[in-house]
């Protein structure tokens, strides 16, 4: 319904034209887009059901759209009513000579891709809340810089992998380093699905470090162009520099109980370790167990506190 009063466009409908000899009447089942037509006459005309479920007495989520939260049809503003129920919908309708086999072959072609979903292609199926606006919002925000710092190509946003690992930062500043597991992903999703109470602290945290991060990822920053940062692991590594999220928590609460914790680096001190970094991984120079964890791709809540602790142990000059 959100995307109805944004005037976003649905997915086609597909309707199967069946002609009734006993009435003489020309009746259209519904061979694709039950679910969406049922949801927007339960919004709108809830009474027209012939059985009305639980699942059918609902209202716009604030997490979608903040203007009209919790109203119902009859709540909206004539205006919007109007632009509502003048709405067209595209529809396809296979003609009456179509046998049932073909239909049924069609509706199965067109809910299987082939292709099994992947773990953040399964919670966008399943949540619906605060957690996953954000995360989206946040995601699609910074696609221009997802590619050009090279961290992902087209077919990983295709693929969502761009709003798992946004996700996953928002899980550093929420509750420090923790592995990046489907399990812990999920588990985000679901408690902050009904209410997301720092969400706007999250998001000015995350946009503010990406506006810094830029001065990390422009090829103009290091004339290695630090290449070998450019993946998900070390970006969340990077991402932790800057903010300090691993350290402090929102109100800037030390997470441990140090001394003296490190603080938040400037950009242009995160490109004189990452630089350093890049000399002392390309000489070999550390212990086999180490160069494992700083070589390779995992994202076990150690290995990554080891690649912390491995950049914070070279200063910058």
């Amino acid at each position: 319904m959100d995307s109805l009063l944004r005037g976003f466009p649905l997915p086609l409908i597909f309707l199967h034209n069946r002609l009734d000899v006993r009435t003489s009447k020309n009746l259209r089942q519904v061979v694709d887009g039950q679910q969406r037509l049922r949801t927007i006459l339960a919004y709108i005309d809830i009474d027209c059901l012939g059985e009305i479920e639980d699942w059918d007495r609902f209202s716009i989520l604030r997490s979608h759209n903040r203007e009209f939260a919790g109203l119902s049809f009859a709540q909206l503003p004539a205006d919007v009513q109007s632009k509502l129920l003048q709405t067209p919908l595209s529809v396809n309708v296979l003609p009456a000579d179509i046998d049932d086999v073909t239909v049924l072959t069609i509706f199965q072609r067109m809910n299987s891709t082939g292709l099994k979903l992947n773990d953040q292609e399964i919670r966008n199926a399943t949540f619906f809340g605060e957690f996953k606006e954000s995360a989206y919002q946040l995601a699609y925000e910074q696609y221009q810089r997802w590619i050009r710092w090279g961290i992902f190509n087209a077919q990983d946003t295709a693929q969502m992998k761009e709003v798992e690992l946004m996700s996953d930062l928002m899980g550093l500043v929420l509750r420090g380093v923790i592995a990046r597991t489907k399990s812990s992903i999920t588990g985000l999703y679901r408690t902050y699905d009904n209410s997301f109470d720092p969400r706007p602290e999250v998001e000015d945290l995350i946009r503010q470090a990406f506006e810094s991060m830029d001065a990390v990822y422009d090829n103009a920053a290091s004339k290695s162009g630090l290449r070998r940062f450019r993946t998900t692991g070390w970006f969340y590594s990077v991402f932790a520099l800057i903010t300090g999220s691993d350290q402090f928590t929102l109100d800037g609460s030390p997470r441990k109980s140090m001394h003296n914790p490190p603080q938040p680096m400037e950009p242009a001190q995160v490109v004189q370790v990452l630089e350093r970094a890049e000399v002392a991984l390309r000489t070999n120079d550390q212990d086999d167990d180490l160069l494992k964890v700083l070589r390779g791709a995992t994202a076990d809540r150690r290995s990554r506190e080891v690649r912390l602790e491995f950049l914070r142990s070279l200063p910058p000059a």
